[in-house]
Order: C-alpha cells, then sequence, then structure tokens
C-alpha cells in the first residue's frame, strides 16, 4: 500500500511540473526586479520584451535607444521571431504556414474558442492599444467595424525584408479571433509603432506549484522512510 501510495505521490509531483507549464512563456523582468514587463520562452531562453512596452515609439526610434533607454536589448532574427510565434500556436489545428510568397503563418477561429489561451497570453505578454477594423463601401461610407485586443509587434528579417506578428481578439462575438505572422518585402516599417525586443540568457523565474511540490516531495521521503523500516 505504501508502495502504491509513493507511487500516486510521484506522479501527482510529475504531473503538476509538466502542467505548471502550459504555455511557453512566462513571467520575467525586463528593467528592474519584480516589473514583470518581459516573458521568458523556455525553450529558448530568450527573454523578450512585452507588448506595448516600446508601442510609442517608432522602429527608427526604438533602434536609436537601443544604447542607452533599451539598453541590453536587440532586434531579433526573423526565425526567432517565427520560433516564439510557432511555439505558441502550432498546437492549435487551425494554425497553418505558407511559403508562398513572403512567408505567413497564422489562424483564425470562432470567437470565444481559445479565450483561455488569448487571456494567459494577454496577461504574460501584455498588449498594445486597442485597435479598430473599418470597412467601407465603393463610395466610401463606412458599413461596418469592431475593435479588439491588440498585441502588435515588427521586425526586420534583413535589409529588403520586414514584417509583423498580430494578435486579435474581438470584443464583438460576431467576428474571428485571430493570429498572424508575416513576412514583407519592400516596405518600409521605419515609421511603424511598436518594435519587438529581445535579449539573451536565461533568467530566474518563480516555478508555478512550487510550495504543492516540496509538499509532495517530503510526503514522499516520509513514505521512503517508513518503507525501510
Amino acid at each position: 500500500m505504501l508502495k502504491n501510495l509513493a507511487c500516486t505521490l510521484g506522479l501527482t509531483a510529475l504531473l503538476l511540473s509538466t502542467t505548471s507549464q502550459a504555455l511557453p512563456i512566462v513571467e520575467a523582468d525586463a528593467f528592474e526586479i519584480g516589473d514583470n514587463k518581459a516573458v521568458l520562452e523556455t525553450s529558448t531562453g530568450l527573454v523578450w520584451m512585452d507588448f506595448g512596452v516600446n508601442d510609442d515609439y517608432t522602429y527608427s526610434e526604438v533602434v536609436s535607444l537601443l544604447s542607452t533607454e533599451f539598453a541590453g536589448w536587440r532586434l531579433p532574427s526573423a526565425f526567432e521571431v517565427l520560433h516564439l510565434w510557432n511555439n505558441l500556436f502550432r498546437d492549435l489545428p487551425e494554425w497553418y504556414q505558407s511559403t508562398v510568397g513572403s512567408l505567413t503563418a497564422g489562424f483564425s477561429a470562432p470567437a470565444g474558442k481559445y479565450e483561455s489561451l488569448f487571456t494567459q497570453i494577454y496577461t504574460l505578454f501584455g498588449q498594445t492599444p486597442d485597435s479598430s477594423t473599418l470597412i467601407y463601401d465603393q463610395d466610401g461610407n463606412l458599413i461596418e467595424s469592431w475593435t479588439f485586443k491588440s498585441a502588435f509587434g515588427i521586425f526586420m528579417a534583413d535589409a529588403d525584408t520586414s514584417g509583423f506578428v498580430h494578435l486579435k481578439n474581438p470584443y464583438s462575438d460576431s467576428y474571428s479571433d485571430a493570429a498572424m505572422y508575416m513576412e514583407m518585402d519592400g516596405i518600409d516599417i521605419s515609421n511603424w509603432y511598436g518594435a519587438l525586443l529581445v535579449k539573451d540568457g536565461r533568467v530566474s523565474v518563480p516555478e508555478p506549484a512550487a510550495p504543492m511540490l516540496a509538499l509532495l516531495g517530503l510526503m514522499a521521503l516520509f513514505v521512503r522512510r517508513q518503507l525501510r523500516r
């Protein structure tokens, strides 16, 4: 019986340690301890600045501040951005990736289907100001509009290619949730707002459910001692 109990405790501890890492990102600090203005991508050790932190700056302004206000941060590569975005969404059935023309990846799903996922990402990664979509007819009359929560960031792939990631979560149930990664050829993003920034090196982050895991460990140790007797 004690052996079965020890086995159950071990499996429970393992389950907690795996399910507590549901997302591939965890909260991290950007500028000072406890500010929670960044996330750590657990598979790469890269620390990403939260959406919205530099949303008041154009891409050119962010680049000019890399040695001062944003010292220690750098511009990410296209591969790093795509890896992050794939990590967040590739397990969803609707996720697609196309290499026809500019590289594009993304999904569109019924509103609310992934509400929990969107909420977790916004909670950890922050967001940019709410965005609106406006649709006009051929005479210039507004025929439709809606507002959504938005996480938007731009990056440079190389001298001739730029790109962006966008997370859209409409407030109205009439419209779909969506996430997109896109690379664009020959587009000048110097005056676009909200640049993606990253820095290297693992940081210390609190492990979810750590007190429970510690308690289970003590219980397992107690059971082990009883078995030896």
